[in-house]
């Protein structure tokens, strides 16, 4: 059997691992292979965590890390309890009877119905028995409010010659405090159901995977988008009556994180981190790039390479809110493991495009979506990732501080930040540092290969595993070096 990629000749032999060097184009995989495995990935579509199709892919790398060389391959698995929806949809009783409401998806691990639905009284307030109705604003954010978190100066960070810092970010994905905000009160309330009105168009929220923190709230849910906003507005002002539908089923399953070692010439480690569970073949393809990665670094001598390289790729990012996945995997290795690691790299959602809906009028288009990396206040870290950001040339070089308020009382200094990789610093207190984008499309289970760009997504990888040799020979006190959080 042929896997895929395999058609195409890949690039073998030793390779050098030298710190601040370039790597040679015709030493790293091609992008025939990495094209062929972005859209195999695409194409496999939602991943929900412990889903059959979360399964296979992650069976797909297991053996593909093989293939490039990885050693000691292997799966941790993890105990769950998965929330599938498997029917759902919404009619609001007028002077005609029954009028069906377009919905954009349930809310995943909100809650169930019977197979019938319930039916209650629409309202805007809380209120036991009846079916909420409420507004999700998009944050007002501008590409400003990341320059300010930047560690460095004005100065150090890269930008477009088209950049403008009063470009709007209105991302669904910032809204999701305010969801759960919205789904814990009318679960307390005793409300029969919930609908959420995203203040998007229903296209640009189509079969969107939120929220997907894994709690099982008690409480059916939906989204609609603003075209319906009005109407329901309108019925739930009057009291009409409407009927939910939301059959889902709750079942105790098993997932798995995959480690794999590159070995060099020290027990000392730097991790190389992404998720398996996703949406489409933007979120996430970050073992897709760590794959190429992976290929390169197995092929450089052990004696070359000072520290060896986990690979590590986890679960649990579409089932919990805490990088559970991560976390499991900080607990479960915190006497082996964790005191070997040197560093930390996390890569999340590499090769985007601006999606078009994103653009406002008067404001230029960029050609790849907005990205930064988050690190944690090591200078050492800090500095060769933005080395890394600037050999890429894809996004700008924005390296930022953790700046979200870290909710499990373990973060060295109170704070965490958005992605999957911020345990590594939040509850372990490693250097570390975790590339990501956020496009509007980021959450939506539908193809998305025209949005990214496979030969970004080559440099990026080409330019991280750059750094990820910076790590493996920089020393073990520069990077436990921190600096001023402030």
């Amino acid at each position: 059997m042929t896997t895929i990629g395999e058609d195409v000749e890949w690039p073998s032999g030793h390779v050098p691992a030298v710190p601040g060097a370039r790597i040679p184009d015709g030493g790293f995989l091609g992008l025939g292979v990495l094209d062929t495995w972005q859209r195999d990935l695409d194409a496999r579509g939602l991943r929900a965590t412990g889903s059959d199709a979360h399964h296979a892919y992650v069976a797909s790398l297991v053996d593909r890390l093989g293939r490039v060389g990885v050693d000691d391959v292997r799966r941790e698995t993890l105990p769950l309890r998965r929330w599938t929806p498997l029917s759902w949809r919404l009619s609001v009783t007028g002077a005609d009877g029954p009028v069906d409401i377009p919905l954009v998806a349930p809310v995943a691990y909100s809650g169930s119905t019977p197979a019938e639905g319930v039916r209650a009284e629409l309202s805007a307030e809380a209120v036991k028995g009846r079916i909420g109705v409420v507004d999700v604003p998009l944050p007002a954010l501008s590409a400003q409010v990341f320059d300010d978190l930047d560690w460095g100066e004005h100065q150090d960070i890269r930008r477009g010659e088209d950049y403008d810092p009063g470009t709007p970010y209105e991302r669904v994905w910032l809204s999701q405090d305010t969801m759960r905000e919205h789904l814990d009160r009318f679960a307390r309330a005793g409300a029969a159901g919930l609908v959420l009105i995203v203040d998007l168009p229903a296209e640009a929220l189509r079969e969107g995977y939120l929220l997907y923190d894994g709690v099982h709230r008690g409480v059916p849910a939906v989204f609609v988008g603003r075209e319906q906003g009005e109407r329901l507005r309108a019925a739930a002002a009057t009291g009409q009556e409407a009927t939910l539908v939301l059959e889902a089923r709750v079942d105790d399953v098993e997932t798995a994180n995959v480690l794999g070692l590159i070995p060099g010439s020290s027990d000392e480690i730097v991790v190389l981190h992404s998720h398996t569970d996703g949406t489409n073949g933007l979120e996430d393809n970050g073992p897709e790039a760590i794959l190429a990665m992976a290929q390169y670094l197995s092929r450089v001598p052990r004696h070359e390479l000072p520290r060896s390289v986990l690979v590590l790729l986890t679960t649990g990012h579409f089932s919990t809110h805490t990088a559970w996945g991560l976390e499991a995997f900080l607990e479960r290795h915190r006497d082996d493991l964790v005191p070997r690691i040197a560093a930390a790299l996390c890569l999340e959602h590499l090769g985007a495009r601006t999606w078009t809906h994103d653009q406002q009028a008067g404001l230029p288009l960029q050609e790849h979506e907005f990205g930064c990396a988050f690190a944690s206040p090591h200078q050492a870290v800090i500095d060769a990732v933005r080395r890394g950001l600037d050999r890429a040339a894809v996004t700008e070089s924005r390296v930022l501080r953790p700046f979200v308020p870290d909710t499990t009382g373990r973060s060295p200094d109170g704070t965490t930040w958005p992605g999957d990789g911020s345990a590594f610093w939040h509850s372990a207190g490693l250097p570390s540092a975790n590339f990501i984008t956020g496009p509007g499309y980021l959450l939506n289970a539908v193809p998305v290969i025209d949005l990214i760009d496979v030969a970004a997504l080559r440099r990026q990888a080409v330019a991280f595993t750059e750094t990820v040799i910076d790590l493996c020979a920089l020393p073990f006190t520069d990077l436990r070096a921190r600096r001023d959080p402030r």
